[in-house]
């Protein structure tokens, strides 16, 4: 016998077995399909005569209740329950770095409302990124300014424009998260 043969021989006996296992489970299959669907179909009716029964109320009045009702009680399961509590990190939300203070907020686990004081006066810095726009620049870099004390740069980042500059500085409050640096600040 040859090596193709065997092999012809070979697929139709394993697709006959596999077509005789699902005859014998397509019977089985659609009795449970069948008791399942009637099973939704009793809870639809019942559920269709008890708004429409009569009561002190309508149905669809007590459906209303009943749904208010679930809604409080969750929010009393919530309000017992408590927050969780609140990782150690997400308390840091200021430090110094690159000669500024930086300060941020938190959104979940992400750093979001990144800018920058003046370590002096706590005025807002202004940036300037031009020399990223410059043809003749050699260096890429953001400075950010004071305009309180007298429109000195109080902190400049090299690498790219105002968007690079923060974030960089996510990337360094990152790194100080996950090093435990913050802690030491």
């Amino acid at each position: 016998m040859s090596e193709k043969s065997y092999i012809s021989i070979r697929n139709g006996t394993i697709a006959s077995v596999i077509a005789g296992v699902i005859l014998l489970a397509v019977p089985a299959l659609r009795g449970y399909a069948a008791s399942f669907l009637g099973w939704i179909w009793v809870g639809v009716v019942w559920f269709w005569e008890a708004l429409i029964a009569s009561y002190s109320l309508p149905g669809w009045a007590w459906l209303g209740i009943f749904v208010l009702a679930l809604v409080g009680l969750i929010n009393i399961y919530l309000a017992v329950r408590g927050e969780a509590e609140k990782p150690e990190y997400k308390s840091y939300i200021e430090d110094f770095i690159h000669g500024a203070k930086w300060r941020w907020s938190w959104v979940g686990n992400t750093i979001t409302n990144v800018w920058c004081y003046c370590p002096r006066c706590d005025a807002t810095l202004v940036y300037d990124d031009s020399s990223c726009r410059s043809l003749y620049s050699d260096v890429n870099k953001t400075d950010f300014i004071c305009e309180n004390c007298g429109h000195s740069v109080v902190a400049t980042i090299t690498g790219g424009n105002k968007n690079y500059a923060t974030g960089a500085i996510k990337r360094e409050i990152d790194r100080r998260i996950r090093t435990g640096g913050y802690r030491k600040h």
